[in-house]
């Protein structure tokens, strides 16, 4: 069985993939797989990713014909990560948000003490660094209040984007679609609390965690968020 696998979804990410931060990662931790799934993008992401995996064995890429959105993408990573038999998978925002080196400790802590899941969580604390904007804080906390809510998942932050989990649970997650597009991450500790109630989880608060510039959430995906909330409410 291999350790760990790292799925990192790209659409239009050209401008944003910080090419140098994977290309340390990768000379320093070899035994960690890369799973890079192209979202349908039409700028360069497909060239920057060939690039980038003809000097890394360990980097694979799978290229979605249409954009299918962030879960989607992470859908088809995690089926990829489980046919090759990965003990954990986890996945990342290609901007890298979350820092690798960061997210190594994760994984780290999910195999040192044999747990099922680990979320990365945006919570600051006096030894923690989280940049974020004011709003976009605001707007969070509302939504995780929401679904907290409805769902009583007893998570302080779904959807931050540095998620790793165990292979035993996989199924669970990745079946078949998700139905939202902006909630995804809720949708998988969902299914995983209707099909699973013994597994063991820990929410991790992050060292770091920054918002980089170019941000793909603005004010005009607002209606495609209310939607995908009310789906999320009343379809999951």
């Amino acid at each position: 069985m291999l350790p760990f696998a790292i799925i990192i979804p790209c659409f239009n990410e050209a401008s944003r993939l910080p090419i140098d931060k994977f290309t340390e990662f990768l000379s320093k931790y070899q035994a960690v797989k890369f799973i890079f799934v192209d979202d349908g993008s039409k700028d360069d992401t497909a060239n920057l990713l060939k690039q980038l995996q003809q000097k890394y064995k360990q980097i694979t890429i799978i290229k979605l014909a249409a954009n299918k959105g962030k879960g989607e993408a992470v859908r088809q990573g995690i089926i990829k990560a489980k046919s090759e038999d990965y003990e954990y998978i986890g996945y990342l925002d290609a901007d890298l948000s979350t820092s690798l080196e960061d997210f190594y400790e994760l994984y780290l802590l999910a195999k040192n003490n044999l747990l099922d899941i680990v979320l990365g969580s945006r919570i600051q604390k006096i030894d923690t660094k989280i940049e974020r904007s004011f709003t976009r804080h605001i707007i969070g906390r509302t939504l995780a209040t929401i679904i907290d809510n409805r769902f009583k998942l007893g998570i302080y932050d779904t959807q931050c984007g540095a998620k790793i989990f165990n292979r035993n649970i996989l199924n669970e997650i990745s079946d078949k679609p998700y139905k939202t597009k902006w909630f995804f991450d809720v949708e998988i500790i969902r299914r995983i609390n209707q099909k699973n109630n013994s597994y063991r989880a820990m929410e991790i608060p992050l060292k770091l965690w920054k918002n980089r510039k170019q941000s793909k959430i603005g004010i005009f995906s607002l209606p495609v968020v209310v939607k995908d909330l009310y789906i999320l409410l009343t379809k999951c």
